[in-house]
């Protein structure tokens, strides 16, 4: 006998099975087409990321690629005012011209859920997820537990029909990664088999790698952008600091919470002519954090900030465990490691997938005074001493993150893997 719990479960299950059909059977009046793009991201709340840089790319050489349109689609007010403002194909989700090119559109990205666009009306379309990131924490299968039990199951009927079973049948979409060993990876952290991989590069990675990049800067970003680059018109060099966020307690800026110690190595960057530029929350932190808030040597970013429009103009990177290490990778520049509580994220906390000293191929600081001893001699001879020590080893990550294949610098590759989809 089905209990309450199970009867509300089957009723969820049926009345979406009836939206799908609903839709399905409309779909069918409105021709779709694969020159029609549809893109979205983080929710319909950002203009960032892969979703960003691939609308960027795609809507600049539309003509070439054989689009004939590439829209956005946003629940945000902002993002739709400024992109309208500069003439691009840019709608909120419910609103009467984005269900309608939902519906023409054979193609639709998203970079971090099926709610980034409308995903009520995807059915029938090409379904891309550009993700956002190579891991090295833990993600998925690999975080809950359940990669070693499920990750070899045969695909049943009932998976099949959970695929279905869906908001615009998302349940069968493809992913993108950067090589075959990152295909593995994801594959393997999402459950899902190899075959709905795409191998071609990130978008938001191209632009250290050609010779012309496609930017946009949005409003939100232009005065911090602006501080950047002037900062090292005076001769300032740059550290992108992004720390981790951990599930079960607090980040800790420079690993600790003494405001007397965070003022003391602000204030040794500030002598020794380093910029800091991160992106930190202080929501109930205030009191405590209030000097490096308004320090002179730290630009704190706001929260829906792309931080791929900020990379060109870093010299150092420093992180924990955060992916964008990888992206970093391509940049040929110093990254400086601070794990200053590896032990605990990796046995206690998120966990690793990978060991960690293979995968971060940089100089490794546990404190202050480490950091400190490591930036002594300057930038300048931090980049030289990188190169030497680390360069051979990042070179090798790299290839195995990114791969050699063509794509990894082009637009045309991505939408030729796409389109080749069935």
């Amino acid at each position: 006998m089905m209990n309450k719990q199970s009867v509300k479960e089957t009723a969820k299950k049926l009345l979406l099975l009836i939206i799908n059909f609903f839709i399905l059977i409309i779909s069918f009046l409105i021709p779709k087409t694969d020159k029609i793009v549809l893109v979205g991201g983080w929710y319909g709340k950002r203009f960032a990321d892969n979703s960003k840089h691939f609308f960027l790319y795609a809507h600049e050489n539309k003509e070439e690629l054989g689009l004939e349109k590439v829209v956005w689609v946003t629940r945000s007010d902002e993002i739709k005012n400024e992109l309208s403002s500069q003439g691009f194909n840019v709608y909120k989700s419910w609103s009467i011209p984005s269900v309608w090119y939902h519906f023409r559109a054979g193609i639709h990205l998203v970079d971090q859920a099926f709610s980034d666009i409308n995903p009520w009306f995807s059915i029938r379309s090409k379904k891309i997820n550009l993700w956002h990131g190579f891991p090295l924490k833990k993600i998925g299968a690999y975080a809950d537990g359940s990669y070693k039990t499920n990750i070899q199951k045969p695909e049943t009927v009932w998976d099949k029909l959970d695929s279905i079973l869906t908001r615009g049948n998302w349940g069968k979409h493809y992913v993108l990664a950067t090589s075959d060993f990152s295909a593995k990876i994801l594959a393997e952290a999402f459950n899902r088999p190899v075959e709905s991989m795409i191998v071609s590069g990130y978008p938001r990675n191209y632009e250290p790698l050609i010779e012309n990049p496609v930017k946009y800067i949005p409003n939100h970003e232009k005065d911090y952008l602006n501080k950047v680059v002037e900062a090292k018109k005076q001769g300032d060099k740059i550290i992108g600091y992004f720390p981790t966020f951990r599930d079960k307690r607090e980040t800790l800026i420079f690993g600790t919470s003494d405001s007397s110690e965070i003022q003391e190595i602000m204030d040794y960057f500030n002598e020794s002519n380093i910029k800091v530029i991160g992106k930190f929350h202080f929501a109930g932190k205030d009191d405590k954090f209030s000097d490096l808030h308004n320090h002179e040597a730290f630009i704190n970013l706001p929260s829906d900030a792309d931080v791929y429009t900020f990379l060109s103009e870093i010299d150092v990177l420093m992180t924990d465990y955060s992916s964008i290490y990888f992206d970093y990778l391509l940049w040929d520049r110093p990254i400086i490691f601070f794990p200053y509580d590896l032990a605990y994220y990796r046995d206690e906390d998120r966990g690793l997938i990978f060991d960690y000293d293979e995968f971060t191929p940089g100089p490794k600081a546990f404190n202050i005074e480490q950091l400190k001893q490591l930036l002594s001699n300057g930038v300048d001879e931090l980049n030289k001493s990188y190169q030497r020590d680390y360069g051979e080893s990042s070179d090798e990550l790299k290839r195995k993150i990114f791969g050699d294949h063509p794509g990894k610098t082009d637009i045309r590759h991505l939408i030729e893997q796409i389109k080749n989809l069935a």
